[in-house]
């Protein structure tokens, strides 16, 4: 016997209220899924967004540190709130779609149509395979520690790795008036932006190579490293947040009302029908 109709029975719902009942989830599901994606993606273009925005910003130091640190503080939130309350690994690659869909209808309707920048220009960034990634971890161990260690710390890698053979040919070199540049900041000298201090480019150093290796490497490991740390912060957030849905009312007899037992109203993913299991 499913689940659904295990606590349906349960419940003692009638035909009707159970139809009634899928039917709002419907109308509801899609409602919060563009909710969360555009919350994720208003997050994301104030952390991350010039690295985003623009292709010529995509460079081997920044964008994975920025990128990786911006996208784990929401969607590892996210997926801290799926587990805890349905104990469906999809929170994140949730949020990842949802990301990636807001920024391709944000890049063309308000860069492409609206001001004229051309996609090759301002392309986002895919965030789906990170998410599979991730939520395959924590399917996998069932632990948000063990998914920080062998599912987040790699997420740079994954971020990079997928986004490349998108951003490969813009880093072939060209000849412009003389100069050797890459693809991506020709585009740049040709289709410019506002000239506000916000909108010049951080030119690419080799601060990070006093470290020795490529400055791939040394990125995605620190943006790694980092993204551990923030992970379980916002892990632990979510876990606050589900509180009040997990546990009983402590001040309903100061509001008219009685204290209900924790063992009759206590709501969690493991809460189903022993007739579930059949």
């Amino acid at each position: 016997m499913a689940y659904s109709d295990a606590i349906t029975q349960e419940l003692n719902m009638s035909t009707n209220e159970e139809r009634a009942y899928r039917m709002l989830d419907l109308i509801i599901i899609p409602i919060v899924f563009v909710v969360m994606g555009a919350a994720f993606h208003l997050h994301y273009m104030l952390t991350a967004g010039d690295w985003d925005f623009w292709v010529d910003w995509k460079d081997r130091l920044y964008w994975p540190i920025v990128s990786s640190i911006s996208f784990i503080i929401f969607a590892g939130a996210v997926q801290g709130l799926m587990w805890r309350l349905v104990r469906m690994p999809i929170g994140m690659t949730l949020v990842g779609t949802g990301l990636v869909l807001m920024e391709w209808i944000s890049r063309y309707y308000n860069f492409h149509l609206w001001a004229y920048f051309p996609m090759s220009q301002v392309w986002p960034a895919t965030w789906i395979a990170v998410g599979i990634f991730v939520d395959a971890i924590l399917l996998i161990t069932g632990s948000a520690l063990m998914t920080s260690l062998f599912g987040v710390f790699f997420l740079p890698v994954i971020f990079i790795t997928s986004n490349y053979p998108m951003l490969a040919p813009f880093r072939a070199p060209t000849s412009v008036m003389g100069t050797e540049v890459p693809v991506a900041d020709w585009i740049g000298y040709v289709f410019q932006r506002g000239g506000s201090p916000e909108y010049l480019r951080i030119i690419e150093d080799a601060g990070l190579r006093v470290l020795g290796g490529e400055t791939w490497f040394i990125s995605c490991l620190f943006g790694g490293f980092v993204s551990i740390f923030i992970y379980m912060l916002w892990w632990w957030i979510s876990g606050i947040a589900t509180r009040p849905y997990s546990r009983s009312n402590p001040l309903a007899e100061y509001m008219g009302g009685t204290q209900p037992s924790d063992k009759d109203d206590a709501i969690t993913a493991d809460a189903y029908p022993t007739s579930a299991v059949k």
